[in-house]
């Protein structure tokens, strides 16, 4: 009976054994499967990143290009107005002169009719009936002074006839170039289609990849983080350069001051050497006909700060950087987890853009999420900011008024409504703009 039970004791352990190795082979197999999907999957994520920073490079060149050739054919269209107003006024001084031509034409066969009618015989009767010296003194000054208007009434219409010649060939050097225009308008018209055309395949496609790996909202983030950067890299640029000039600026007063310290020191040198020599030689010391100027302390004149004074001007009396559609308003959800930092105004491409408040372009480049971006400093911590433009009429170091045109409404960055993102940003954080703007 021992020897039975023990050998039982054996199977069911050598079964206990077998049992236990068969669930080993088999969870160690489903382990294998399981980090063979997982690298499968890390290899799908690689290659959809790659792909979209693949299309976004790719989205930045062509809504680069665009933005070139919308600012020439913007540049063109502006050659086209003021060479129409030009074309206009010439065309109308046409008008003038040829007017003044006829009528300085009438005035001189006046002259001559009234010469020919009562002058010529009445100078000829003079002298056969020999009348008084003193009356035909008289009527010679008068014929003289007739000579005189007439002289003067041919010259005054030959000057006319010369400016009428030098107003057709303005004219017709100004159509020229009209027509010049109008066709390089039409080229780059095209070009801009084909570019727009382009582009819009590559937002697309991008569109469609964010969607499939599921990267929108990690991709507006991550542009967020980008636009954060990029300003403070920008506004840290801006400082650095207005250190600069105010040091040169302190350099060269305090320069200046040294400078007119020396002439000061000259010339009290020079009077007293003169005033010495003058009691040598027994004279009164002559005295110097003005006071000579006081040495400059070298201190800065205080100047008031004007110019993008941002924080000085009123809620409320903004201008509107953009005529369009209120999309989307500050503090609005834009995801699940995002809100609008900004406001999205709707507009066709191509509208005019202006800026808000007088200040300096810090910033104006594409980025991604937002395409081609202009920030504007305005002085005290403030900033506005426009994105998606289609086109940037102005680069970083400009100076602009409030009013000014900066940039083009578009749909840059990979949208698919076109008009403008505007921000207001005080001391680097987003702040509602709508109570700044006009309502």
């Amino acid at each position: 009976m021992g020897k039975k039970r023990r050998f039982a004791t054996l199977v069911l352990l050598s079964t206990g054994l077998m049992a236990g190795t068969f669930a080993w082979a088999n969870d160690s197999k489903e382990l294998k499967n399981v980090k063979s999907q997982i690298s499968s999957q890390q290899q799908d994520v690689q290659q959809h990143k790659k792909q979209l920073k693949q299309l976004q490079q790719q989205l930045a060149n062509d809504e680069k290009a665009i933005s070139n050739q919308a600012r020439q054919l913007n540049e063109t269209q502006q050659q086209l107005k003021s060479n129409e107003s030009a074309l206009a006024q010439l065309d109308a001084e046409h008008a003038r002169l040829n007017k003044q031509a006829e009528q300085q034409k009438q005035l001189l066969a006046e002259q001559l009719r009234a010469s020919y009618q009562n002058g010529r015989h009445d100078y000829l009767k003079l002298l056969l009936n020999g009348q008084d010296s003193t009356e035909i003194d008289r009527l010679l000054h008068y014929y003289a002074h007739l000579n005189q208007v007439r002289a003067e009434a041919l010259q005054q219409l030959a000057l006319t006839a010369k400016q009428l010649t030098e107003n057709r060939r303005q004219a017709e050097q100004s159509r020229h170039q009209l027509n010049e225009l109008l066709a390089q308008q039409q080229s780059e018209q095209e070009k801009l289609k084909e570019q727009q055309s382009k582009r819009s395949a590559t937002a697309k496609q991008l569109n469609s990849t964010l969607d499939k790996s599921n990267q929108r909202l990690a991709s507006l983030q991550q542009s967020a983080n980008n636009l954060e950067q990029q300003i403070k890299a920008a506004i840290a640029k801006a400082a650095r350069e207005q250190a600069a000039r105010e040091k040169a600026e302190r350099e060269a007063r305090a320069k200046a001051a040294r400078e007119a310290k020396a002439r000061a020191e000259r010339e009290a040198r020079e009077l007293a050497a003169r005033a010495e020599r003058d009691r040598a030689a027994g004279r009164e010391p002559s005295r110097p006909s003005e006071v000579a100027p006081r040495p400059s302390s070298g201190r800065k004149p205080v100047v008031a700060k004007t110019s993008g004074n941002f924080a000085g001007l009123r809620k409320g009396t903004l201008p509107w950087p953009l005529k369009g559609q209120l999309v989307h308003r500050f503090g609005g959800a834009r995801t699940s987890q995002l809100a609008w930092k900004g406001v999205l105004i709707g507009a066709p491409i191509g509208r005019e853009v202006t800026s808000i408040a007088s200040g300096q372009v810090v910033y104006a480049d594409w980025l991604s999420g937002f395409g081609m971006v202009m920030v504007i400093d305005h002085g005290k911590g403030y900033l506005s900011l426009y994105g998606h433009n289609q086109s940037l009429l102005r680069n970083p170091g400009d100076k602009v008024a409030a009013g000014q045109p900066i940039a083009l409404s578009g749909e840059s960055g990979g949208q698919e409504q076109s008009g403008l993102y505007f921000e207001i940003r005080y001391q680097g954080t987003a702040i509602n703009p709508l109570p700044w703007l006009k309502s």
